[in-house]
């Protein structure tokens, strides 16, 4: 009775597979066949079935089968040469090629390609005439461990070392299981890269803004790598460029190659250390062409990897250098064919709120199942501030958005883009000839401005007075043939710039009320300076000197959004677009000066009196009393003029050749006083308290 099971088994399973050809004719062939697929019946596996047959052909040499190959197969479909070339049969690789199938239909891409290869050649008995004991060489492993990470698709010498590897450490019975000992040798693709990273960017400067996750293992890009290459075109019709960047449309592209500048795409590439420098390719070699947008090479490796800064750092070099080219990239969700038109409608909607410009990157194993997926996302998409990248293994790049809406809620609060920039003239008060910007990595010039691929330059002065040398960070934009220079940048190096200059050992509570000071001027004060919409980098604005060069600068986090909104509103209520600050203190101070030296500074024959006086509003004014005429300034003025440490508190003569005049503390003695704020966080008051005692309406 079981040996009747057993042929009528057999009998199902040779139903199961369909021979065409010359095969129909080959009984060998189908008995192998049927005995293969019984054996992997026994193990578990799940096998073709009458209803969900296999199809065995016989292959010609055309296309990608060349006459080096022996066999070959695709989901439902093994292709066999007759009579193949060297020492094993076609029912060797029949067998081969019936175990990647039945692989298929049972792992689900589970198992890692090198793996199913191992099993394939295993199970196929390929591996007979090879003796145990013939380790390879450590240089072999290391071109197999490389091919393995990469998940690229073994070639001839791969297979060769594999086998060898099979042979002595042997291979398990279990359905897609893995050899142990071998994971342990060859790793697997992209070991040790963390499941999931993301990384927030300033645009402007390239600074980190907020980080999680694996920030150092260096993958693929995949399909992000089109950004630097549309980026690197000469000349593109932004709208048509932008769909087919949104698409991820490949062909269509490549088109463009015409267009296609080396050197561009270079330089934009070269925050991506440990790269071959990518060599114009031949015009008819498409796959050259096809690794520049991120696909794989010929030889099945990818051209680089990146870890998520330096993949950051290209993505804003290519963005800032083409930023027309770009803006359709909105429409990524919206588009029928883009890649995310098939993402929840919520996140969707989160990303039209935000104006994000949106593209994703997919790396793929050479069955098409995706390894790692990449999303890029800028925004706001008429003046981008913000970048981030996002990635994950084992998804596509369109996948990750459901993981990235939740961040981008949390940012939408934190991070408010009215908040994100500062524009700042550098040096004002010098001659534009007495000092240069000089770049601290590859700079890129474009006709918005001027920026590096690291985000820094190096100011050098020889202007009398100014610091000799800073390192600031941003965009170097100019305002006109004799304009001054404006630098774009973040709010929170710019707060960082101002505090090192005006209060860098304030702490605490008074620290983070002044941070906030700071940031809502800076991000406000582009009235200051209508000509260039910027502020002034001097006490006018506020002093900004950047950082010194080599120097680890004292960095806070990022300014608290809910102490700029109560700024909003003790401004709206005073009516203030500007709040000052001052030294303060309680230090008292004296100065005199002669008849002759205050004639000289007010350009007057003679002085005859200067009186202090105090409006109904509290607003303090010097008078000056001249032979024929008398003058009112208010008392910052008087006191900048003169030079004196804060608004004098009493002017007297003390001859008829002798001013005396004396005060308390430093500065204009307006708004936010750094002693007093010290004073008030060392005795427990917060930054709110702080800003309240600084411009509330009772102050």
């Amino acid at each position: 009775m079981k040996r009747c099971r057993r042929r009528l088994y057999l009998l199902d399973v040779g139903a199961a597979i369909l021979f065409f050809g010359a095969f129909t004719q080959q009984t060998e062939l189908r008995q192998t066949a049927t005995v293969a697929v019984s054996q992997l019946a026994a193990q578990g596996y799940r096998i073709p079935s009458e209803d969900d047959p296999l199809r065995v052909f016989p292959a010609l040499t055309s296309g990608a089968f060349s006459g080096s190959h022996a066999g070959g197969w695709r989901p439902g479909s093994i292709y066999l040469r007759q009579q193949p070339q060297g020492g094993l049969s076609e029912m060797v690789y029949l067998r081969h090629e019936l175990f990647h199938e039945v692989s298929h239909r049972s792992c689900g891409g589970r198992t890692p390609s090198w793996a199913e290869e191992a099993a394939a050649m295993h199970f196929s008995g390929e591996l007979l005439g090879i003796e145990p004991g013939n380790w390879p060489s450590e240089l072999e492993l290391q071109s197999l461990k490389n091919r393995v990470r990469q998940d690229a698709e073994l070639d001839g010498n791969d297979r060769a070392v594999l086998a060898r590897l099979v042979v002595n450490a042997g291979w398990p019975s279990e359905p897609c299981a893995v050899s142990a000992k071998l994971s342990e040798i060859l790793g697997a693709a992209f070991d040790g890269a963390g499941d999931s990273s993301y990384l927030l960017m300033s645009l402007l400067s390239g600074r980190t803004l907020d980080s999680g996750g694996d920030q150092v293992s260096r993958l693929p890009p995949g399909s992000l790598l089109k950004i630097p290459y549309a980026a690197a075109l000469a000349q593109a019709d932004p709208e048509l460029l932008a769909a087919e960047l949104a698409a991820s449309d490949t062909d269509k592209l490549l088109q463009r190659s015409e267009q296609f500048q080396i050197e561009r795409y270079r330089l934009l590439l070269s925050p991506i250390r440990e790269q071959k420098s990518p060599v114009l390719a031949a015009p008819f070699d498409r796959q050259a062409w096809r690794s520049y947008l991120g696909e794989r090479n010929a030889d099945g490796n990818f051209a680089l990897q990146a870890s998520l800064p330096e993949l950051a750092l290209t993505m804003r070099a290519a963005l800032l250098s083409k930023p027309d080219y770009f803006r359709g990239l909105s429409q990524n969700g919206i588009l029928p064919n883009s890649t995310l038109a098939g993402q929840s409608q919520t996140d969707k909607k989160l990303l039209r709120q935000l104006q994000v410009l949106a593209k994703t990157g997919t790396v793929s194993n050479v069955d098409g199942q995706p390894l790692v997926g990449h999303l890029l996302l800028v925004w706001p998409a008429a003046h981008p501030v913000f970048l981030a990248i996002f990635r994950q293994r084992g998804v596509s790049g369109a996948a990750v958005l459901s993981k990235a809406a939740t961040l981008l809620k949390i940012w939408q609060r934190a991070y408010p883009a009215r908040f994100a920039a500062v524009k700042v003239s550098l040096l004002t008060p010098t001659d534009p000839d007495s000092w240069d910007a000089e770049p601290d990595c590859p700079l890129v010039d474009s006709q918005y401005g001027r920026f590096t691929t690291c985000g820094g330059f190096k100011i050098v002065s020889t202007a009398r007075g100014s610091r000799s040398e800073r390192v600031v960070k941003g965009i170097l934009r100019p305002t006109g043939k004799h304009g001054p220079t404006v630098l774009e940048t973040d709010v929170d190096s710019y707060v960082d710039g101002v505090l090192a200059a005006e209060a860098q050992n304030l702490n605490g509570s008074a620290r983070e009320a002044m941070r906030a000071v700071i940031a809502w001027n800076g991000s406000h004060g582009s009235h200051r300076h209508n000509e260039s919409s910027s502020l002034c980098d001097t006490t006018h604005c506020m002093v900004f000197l950047g950082e010194l060069p080599g120097d680890k600068p004292r960095r806070s986090g990022h300014i608290d959004i809910e102490l700029m909104q109560l700024l909003d509103q003790l401004a709206a209520e005073s009516g203030l677009n500007w709040l000052p600050f001052a030294n303060g203190g309680d230090q008292h101070w004296q100065r005199q000066l002669s008849t002759d030296e205050l004639r000289r500074v007010f350009a007057e024959n003679q002085i005859l009196d200067i009186r202090r006086e105090r409006r109904k509003d509290g607003e303090i004014l010097i008078r000056l009393f001249y032979s024929a005429s008398e003058e009112m300034l208010g008392c910052e003025i008087f006191r900048n003029t003169l030079k004196l440490p804060s608004c004098p508190d009493s002017v007297k003569a003390l001859d008829s050749q002798t001013w005396q005049f004396a005060g308390i503390g430093a500065g204009h003695g307006q708004g936010l006083s750094i002693a007093r704020a010290h004073a008030l966080a060392t005795g427990g008051r917060t930054a709110e308290q702080i800003l309240r005692d600084a411009y509330g309406q009772s102050r």
